[in-house]
């Protein structure tokens, strides 16, 4: 069940005359936390925007890191502006997942597709961390920007594949968009080890792998004085940054999938309103607000972790309004020269 189809259950227990005054205050809420994301969606595309374009600087879009930073920021705008416009849309309209049976079955899926294709390019961006740390020269050349350009390209058709078994498992039943009784284990199932543990497990592997090389290449270069192998200051932040993505991630991804998990586990157990209600609202938070937060703070993340993205991003605040002015300046009133007439030159 996704949120409207949660929210859209709400509201008909609100409107029964026999509902606790409870359920009716928890619909209420409910309603009011969904408005709320109009602040996770303006920080999301502000903070987003900015990554894209400090790390589009020259000096950056360089390194196979920056490159799949550029790509997830991007997809989180689209993620952010396609996930909460929705919600916001059946707060005020029937939702079109109640009533029409093609987009309940493309409302999750392509939800899903966006979530899982940032994931990837922050899973890519740990593997590229871990390659360009390697001391082996051919684990190296794989961070060269056509192999990443080509990772990114690719990355976007993969998905739709991988999840295709979910149009064909979504339907109807009593106005509200759900899983057929026989996907709702499966689906739970999939849902936590695919979108939950198992990026997670990557990216922690990756980060772990990268940070070992960090240590060996210190003690290498602390033991070697003739010839030092050293790795640029610009990819030590990069990796510094992704550290932190990658502990967000860790504290935050499992919460929406292990909810989705336990509504599988529970979706026969026979429940009263007010637990349905309480549900609802814990449902709602975990699949808008911890769910979307992967998607919101990573330039708050870099920002904090970096020092150098900090000075990168005051640098393109500067470089920005520069021109702003300069091109203010620019702008000069029109002269208007009028030529003398032949009566008057005589």
């Amino acid at each position: 069940m996704n949120t409207t189809s949660v929210t859209h259950s709400l509201a008909l227990m609100a409107t029964n005359a026999t509902t606790s005054f409870l359920v009716i205050h928890l619909a209420s809420i409910q309603t009011q936390i969904t408005r709320c994301l109009a602040i996770p969606l303006v920080l999301g595309i502000f903070g987003n925007s900015a990554s894209c374009m400090v790390f589009s600087q020259k000096q950056l879009r360089s390194s196979g890191v920056s490159r799949f930073f550029i790509a997830a920021s991007t997809f989180n705008i689209i993620v952010l502006i396609y996930g909460v416009g929705t919600s916001f849309f059946a707060l005020d309209h029937v939702s079109p997942d109640t009533y029409s049976l093609t987009f309940c079955k493309l409302r999750l899926y392509l939800r899903h597709i966006l979530l899982m294709i940032v994931r990837s390019y922050i899973i890519l961006a740990c593997i590229a961390s871990f390659a360009i740390s390697s001391p082996h020269t051919s684990l190296r050349a794989l961070c060269q920007p056509r192999y990443v350009n080509w990772a990114i390209v690719l990355v976007p058709p993969v998905w739709p594949l991988i999840a295709i078994h979910m149009i064909f498992f979504n339907t109807i039943q009593k106005n509200q968009c759900v899983n057929i009784e026989s996907y709702v284990i499966p689906f739970g199932i999939y849902f936590f080890l695919v979108v939950g543990l198992l990026p997670v497990v990557l990216m922690t592997i990756f980060i772990s792998l990268t940070t070992r090389n960090l240590r060996r290449l210190h003690h290498r270069v602390r033991a070697s004085v003739l010839r030092p192998t050293r790795l640029q200051s610009r990819d030590r932040h990069f990796i510094r940054m992704l550290q932190g993505l990658v502990v967000m991630y860790a504290v935050t991804n499992l919460f929406y999938p292990a909810n989705v998990l336990y509504s599988a586990a529970t979706h026969w157990t026979a429940k009263s309103a007010e637990r349905t209600a309480i549900e609802a609202i814990i449902f709602s938070i975990t699949s808008n607000y911890i769910l979307y937060i992967n998607n919101v703070s990573p330039f708050f993340v870099f920002f904090t972790a970096s020092d150098s993205f900090r000075h990168s991003f005051y640098h393109t605040i500067y470089k920005f309004i520069r021109y702003v002015i300069s091109k203010r300046n620019q702008i000069q009133p029109a002269v208007i020269t009028i030529e003398p007439s032949a009566h008057n030159r005589t």
